[in-house]
């Protein structure tokens, strides 16, 4: 069995994914559907969670696999880390993650494991897709899933941790809002995968709309 870089196979993964994304916007921009400012602001458009994210995420992924002939890889989404894991070796660490997490089981939106192994995860991501929800707030939302990508990595119970962030809402409602997501990723030393694709902002044309695209996948420094 090769090495394997999870966190390099996601971050192309990603990529073509934000193309692929952008591609259909266009399109949808395009679309007899959509008529109005007001209307774009509550359109769900092609995402609508973050586990709709990582299912097409998941697509491009799984590309990658196959390219580089990767069958023993297997990606999972949305699973709490509690008693089905007592099997593997961090077993011990289930508990003392609940405690440092006020009790809370940790449900990563994204697991990276070698198939049949009983050691830690690849890789292990939270994701948070703002889109069609104005409640809470992008500091409060990210702070949490921080927390989570700190203590599973802290705890050995994942190799890599990662933190993506999508935002193709909050831009349009308030083009200042998409900086309390950024500082938020400051204050906690997170970090581009690579220097070669940093998050940044792009304005999409929609009939007489913009729509605003902020993506990035973030990797937790040690």
């Amino acid at each position: 069995m090769p090495d394997i870089n999870a966190e390099e196979l996601l971050r192309k993964a990603w990529v073509e994914f934000c193309n692929d994304y952008d591609k259909k916007v266009r399109e949808y921009s395009k679309s007899e559907f959509v008529g109005s400012r007001k209307q774009a602001k509550t359109e769900h458009w092609i995402l609508w969670n973050e586990y709709d994210l990582m299912v097409q995420l998941g697509r491009f992924f799984y590309d990658q696999l196959a390219r580089n002939s990767l069958s023993e890889i297997e990606m999972h989404t949305n699973k709490k880390l509690g008693s089905s894991f007592n099997g593997y070796d961090f077993k011990s660490e289930l508990k003392k993650l609940k405690w440092q997490l006020d009790e809370r089981e940790a449900q990563p939106d994204l697991i990276i494991v070698q198939e049949d192994s009983l050691g830690p995860f690849l890789l292990c991501a939270e994701a948070k897709c703002f889109h069609c929800s104005e409640r809470g707030t992008a500091k409060a939302a990210i702070e949490k899933d921080i927390e989570t990508l700190e203590a599973i990595r802290d705890l050995g119970i994942a190799e890599r941790v990662v933190f993506i962030l999508f935002d193709d809402y909050y831009w349009i409602q308030n083009e200042d809002i998409e900086s309390v997501a950024e500082n938020a990723c400051k204050e906690h030393n997170i970090i581009p995968i690579d220097a070669q694709f940093e998050s940044k902002s792009r304005t999409l044309e929609m009939t007489n709309n913009r729509a605003g695209l902020k993506t990035g996948p973030y990797v937790l420094t040690p």
